[in-house]
């Protein structure tokens, strides 16, 4: 790069500094600051070289390097009017002409004319000169600062502004020179804060973009998160291989990536707890270190279980470190201490003996208890065992034993009343079950049943475990359902959606061939009686609907289908998701055949024709028996009576396609199905080719309407074929 070129160049630095913002939102902030602030410079023709941002709990910064100072003189090109309507038979100029001069800022006589395909018309060319890059920002800065999305948003003082939390100052730097900024009644400048307790939240000067690692440096903060990570792994290895036991980290990506977004100066430390807190289970003593104290556990390196000690992170130096250790300490024995008064207490009481509790306990209110949900529980999963999730006919006496005291430790010290140990739901009414000496598989089922716990958590696994799971999720979703928890826009409280793309992964992951709107009928037989005055089919025709959308959204979004073949076989498969993939599966590798899509447009004229007249959904089936009998409509007119050649060619062609249609389906050979479908398309094709149906004749006119409509019948059953046919 010549001399020249630097000169027309320069580096650029935005700060945006605030109190604390919730680790969870800065990663998503940061790449959306990068994004945006892409987005404008490209869309006001300025050039960079390199830009990147980091961030801390109080800034957010951003540093372009090699920016353009100006942006380039454009040369414009601007259409006007045709010549013909710019000036009149005489050749005297129009107003049409007289405006287009006054919008592109020339005289008439500085426009010129160019001819197109629609003829001459009027052209100005001019030069549109580069405005100053700092202009350009200082007018855009505002727009770009408040438009990072945040999950939640805040407003202080008397100020209309919303960010996450309140601002505290702006640097802004294009070069040397200060960008003349202002977001509300805040301006920006070069001057920025240091490390709160490093050095007291003092002001520091930055002269230039390229000064701020230094200044930051001096400020006692580290501003680039990956630096903050290297920091702290370094130091948590250094801590446990000075500990001499080979212990090792129990790894926690999610909690490291919170941590790291906790401080600006990160210093590890060592801290332990005392070994007679070991008798608890591994995951509440975890729990007890991560959920509220963001403590990092340390496992055996024999893998025999955890350490008594656990390492963390301090947001400063290591002056006093010790202190810091023993307070911190003594945080953690007062939640052990409760942890493990829990633990005992709890196990003065059976498995039953809670269960029995949950009497008292309210599901949803004016839905009844938790103990009723537990009932119709014990109901739900034999049905569902024996419905397709089940491997064997006998229903397992472990599964009707953890249907009913699977939520024996919602009444328990650990779980109620929202302590941290609340997400050890089901985990701990395992260990208890266990201590009682309930079987295995019944301890399994009750510590899996709750699982996956997020989009792409761990599935159940086994059918026990999985039964159980998918019983208390339809039983959720229709009883919410019910109660009028109905999901809008982004509000789900009950978390509906997820409960059935769960179900939905548990039916894929055990091939299950569960009819899934039967199962939702069933579990609303046990709700219903709860709200006597809804309209059960109006209720069962709304979970249908979002059921279907999750089901097709599932496949796109996470199996990778192709959208338009979902919606040609979803609404007549999605019943059964695991039939539902095969033939989704099955109709994309034939969808671009040349005679499928002569079925597919054969199809869709059917439809067009037919006006909506066609088969109703449940009268299918006997349409294709219909066809094996030769053909007819439901009033028994056979097609025999049709006169052209071309329409019986394709009447006897379909019936004779029949019987191996419905061997091929009942096989679950969906290839072949589509297959004998496809080759259909060319007679379909020449029968519209050759046959008029809306005749004047009305008597024949009917019986094609009929012979169409079975037509359409027959397909429909398989898919909306119109979906995947030639766009028009």
């Amino acid at each position: 790069m010549s001399q020249a070129q630097d000169q027309n160049k320069t580096s650029f630095l935005l700060e945006i500094g605030s109190e604390e913002i919730p680790a969870r939102f800065i990663p998503t902030a940061m790449q959306e600051l990068q994004d945006r602030a892409a987005r404008l410079l490209q869309d006001h023709h300025l050039a960079w070289e390199a830009m990147n941002v980091v961030a801390t709990p109080r800034r957010l910064t951003l540093r372009v390097d090699d920016l353009d100072l100006r942006q380039a003189d454009r040369r414009l090109e601007i259409k006007g009017p045709p010549v013909s309507v710019a000036f009149d038979a005489d050749g005297n100029p129009t107003p049409a002409a007289a405006g287009f001069a006054r919008k592109v800022g020339l005289s008439l006589d500085d426009c010129g004319r160019q001819e197109g395909p629609k003829g001459e018309f009027l052209v100005a060319k001019k030069v549109e000169p580069g405005r100053p890059t700092g202009e350009i920002l200082a007018e855009a800065l505002p727009g770009l600062i408040l438009s990072i999305p945040f999950r939640k948003v805040m407003r202080w003082g008397e100020s209309d502004l919303e960010y996450p939390r309140p601002l505290q100052w702006l640097v802004a730097l294009l070069g040397s020179d200060v960008v003349p900024v202002q977001v509300g009644d805040l301006k920006a400048g070069r001057i920025t804060r240091g490390h709160r307790t490093l050095v007291q939240d003092r002001e520091y000067s930055i002269a230039q973009p390229q000064d701020y690692d230094r200044v930051m440096a001096e400020a006692g903060v580290v501003a680039d998160p990956a630096r903050r990570r290297e920091m702290i792994e370094q130091g948590f290895d250094s801590l446990l291989k000075g500990r001499g036991t080979g212990a090792r980290l129990l790894a926690d990506e999610e909690l490291l990536t919170e941590v790291i977004f906790l401080c600006e100066h990160p210093t590890p430390f060592l801290g332990s707890f005392d070994d007679a807190y070991q008798v608890l289970p591994p995951e509440v003593i975890a729990a007890a270190l991560k959920v509220h104290q963001r403590y990092f556990v340390v496992e055996r390196g024999d893998g025999g279980g955890l350490e008594s000690c656990f390492v963390a992170v301090r947001d400063g130096g290591s002056e006093h470190l010790e202190k810091v250790v023993a307070g911190n300490e003594r945080v953690l024995h007062a939640r052990l201490a409760d942890a493990l008064f829990y633990w005992e207490f709890d196990q003065k009481k059976t498995p039953d003996e809670r269960t029995d509790l949950l009497d008292a306990v309210t599901w949803i209110e004016g839905f009844g208890t938790i103990l009723d949900k537990v009932e119709r529980l014990e109901k739900l999963v034999p049905w569902l065992w024996g419905s397709g999730l089940g491997d064997a006919e006998e229903v397992p006496a472990d599964l009707a034993r953890a249907a009913r005291i699977c939520k024996s430790d919602l009444v328990s010290e650990m779980i109620k009343d929202g302590k941290e140990f609340t997400k050890l739901e089901g985990l701990i009414g395992a260990r208890y079950a266990a201590l009682a000496g309930e079987p295995d598989t019944v301890c399994r089922a009750m510590e899996r049943y709750l699982l996956p716990r997020g989009a792409q958590g761990e599935l159940p696994g086994d059918r026990v475990s999985s039964t159980l799971s998918v019983a208390e999720r339809l039983d959720t979703v229709a009883g919410c359902w019910l109660a009028g928890f109905v999901p809008t826009g982004a509000k789900d409280p009950y978390a509906l959606r997820r409960h059935v793309l769960a179900v939905l992964r548990i039916l894929l992951d055990l091939e299950s061939d569960l009819d899934l709107e039967a199962a939702l009928d069933r579990a609303l037989d046990g709700v219903s009686p709860l709200a006597p005055e809804k309209d059960r089919t109006e209720v069962l025709e709304g979970l249908r609907e979002f059921v279907l959308t999750r089901v097709s959204g599932f496949f796109t979004d996470q199996l990778g289908t192709d959208p338009r073949v979902g919606r040609a076989v979803l609404p007549v498969r999605w019943r059964r998701p695991v039939d539902a993939l095969a033939w989704v599966r099955a109709l994309e590798t034939y969808r671009e055949r040349d005679d499928f899509q002569m079925l597919a447009t054969g199809f869709k004229r059917c439809r067009n024709i037919l006006e909506g007249q066609v088969l109703p959904v449940e009268g299918l089936d006997r349409c294709l028996e219909r066809w094996i009998g030769g053909g007819s409509t439901p009033d028994n007119d056979a097609f025999t009576a049709l006169p052209e050649a071309a329409e019986r060619q394709l009447a006897e062609a379909v019936a004779t396609s029949a019987v191996d249609l419905k061997e091929a389906e009942l096989t679950g050979d969906y290839d072949r199905v589509f297959a004998l479908l496809s080759a259909l398309g060319p007679t379909i094709d020449a029968f519209f080719e050759t046959v008029r149906v809306n005749v004047e004749d009305e008597k024949l006119k009917r019986l094609r309407h009929g012979f169409l409509r079975e037509i359409h019948g027959v397909f429909v059953r398989y898919a909306d074929f119109a979906e995947v046919a030639p766009l028009d």
